[in-house]
């Protein structure tokens, strides 16, 4: 769960899923030819095999698919009506329009496909149960395989969306704390440092108007640079916290994974108002603890609870998944002198705010992770400056 990918990997996990559809697509096209040869050796050379081989060989080439398929369909129809053995083609067919046209398309023309192959099989062999119950059983597989795969591969690219989104607000997340901890602090003790010098000047009145001028001067500047890091970091903040609550911005967190409904989201206790840095490190949290449970988990559920207490504030994060050696973790992130992502990052972040972070898993026993940030006291401090 843990273990961050390298930046290549969502990409790296398009490409393969690119290629295995590439292969699944060979793979009928293949089939088509099989079935084709098959009615060829069992039926003969006509011309409508010809034509039914030749308009599908078309297809890569023809824009309008819709109208491809249904040229396709017609021409099997009057293949079939000579040709026994191109009732066999049906199974292949129910792949191709499967993978070309939109379910509301697809699902009937299956269904079509296979009562003309139960019809044009009772037709020469006779009626019989398995006539009958063969190219139904067969719509059956191809639809299950068939959006099943679909199904498989619009959830491969939607994770590799999810990874993207949440490296990138990891990433502003980022960029925000090191401009907030290095240039506008360094900024603020400039500031400080030449107020400092103005005073002493003026105290000890040295008539010097240039001096005291451009010492003025440095501290507006500095004071408007300030003012400009603070704004970059504004907008540098996770996104969902604008213009609404933090519960609120959670739950849309969790609802915008590709699990869905798989991954839960509650709030314990009454929410109140919390200082503008805990609500952004608790978003920073939640998405970074999300994404891990996305991306390496393999989890069927999991559930994330966001606590009010009267003098702290915690998100849990817990989830069946495959679990891992945290201590093991703990070891490789100490050798590699990282400490930007993943749980560690998650410590990080949570430690400059006073707070806890607690992790229980082991491999095949899921994880919890339970991040606690002490609120009484920031809010004191919060209201004691707005006072000054």
């Amino acid at each position: 769960m843990v273990h961050t990918p390298q930046k290549s990997r969502p990409l790296a996990g398009a490409d393969a899923m690119e290629r295995i559809w590439l292969l699944w697509r060979i793979s009928i096209h293949v089939l088509v030819a099989l079935l084709c040869a098959v009615v060829f050796v069992r039926d003969g050379f006509s011309w409508p095999l010809l034509a039914f081989i030749a308009t599908y060989a078309a297809g890569r080439w023809v824009p309008f698919k819709q109208l491809w398929v249904l040229a396709v369909l017609v021409l099997w129809v009057v293949l079939l009506i000579d040709a026994t053995s191109a009732g066999f083609l049906a199974f292949a067919l129910y792949f191709l329009v499967i993978n070309t046209l939109r379910p509301a398309l697809a699902v009937p023309s299956v269904g079509l496909i296979a009562g003309i192959a139960v019809y044009g099989l009772g037709r020469h062999n006779g009626w019989s149960i398995g006539g009958v119950v063969g190219p139904i059983v067969g719509a059956l597989v191809a639809c299950v395989l068939g959006y099943g795969f679909l199904q498989l591969r619009r959830e491969s690219y939607a994770r590799v969306a999810a990874s993207r989104q949440a490296g990138e607000s990891d990433e502003r997340a980022r960029l925000a704390g090191e401009i907030h901890d290095t240039i506008a602090q360094g900024l603020s003790s400039i500031q400080m440092l030449l107020h400092s010098a103005e005073r002493r000047v003026m105290e000890q009145q040295i008539d010097d108007p240039d001096l005291l001028r451009e010492l003025r001067l440095a501290r507006q500047t500095a004071a408007d640079n300030v003012l400009e890091a603070r704004q970059i970091i504004a907008a540098l903040q996770p996104q969902p916290l604008v213009g609404t609550q933090l519960p609120v911005a959670l739950a849309r967190v969790v609802a915008s994974t590709p699990q869905g409904q798989a991954i839960a989201f509650a709030t314990d206790g009454q929410p109140r108002q919390l200082p503008e840095d805990v609500e952004a490190a608790l978003m920073r949290v939640t998405q970074s603890l999300v994404s891990n449970v996305v991306r390496h988990a393999h989890a069927t559920r999991a559930q994330v609870t966001l606590t009010y207490q009267p003098d702290q504030v915690s998100v849990d994060v817990v989830d069946n998944g495959v679990g891992f050696d945290y201590d093991a973790q703990v070891q490789r992130a100490a050798k590699s002198k990282s400490d930007a992502e993943g749980i560690p990052g998650v410590r990080t972040r949570v430690a400059r705010l006073g707070g806890e972070v607690h992790v229980e898993t082991a491999p095949g026993q899921g994880c919890g992770v339970s991040v606690m940030i002490p609120t009484a006291q920031r809010l004191d401090t919060h209201r004691g400056a707005d006072h000054e």
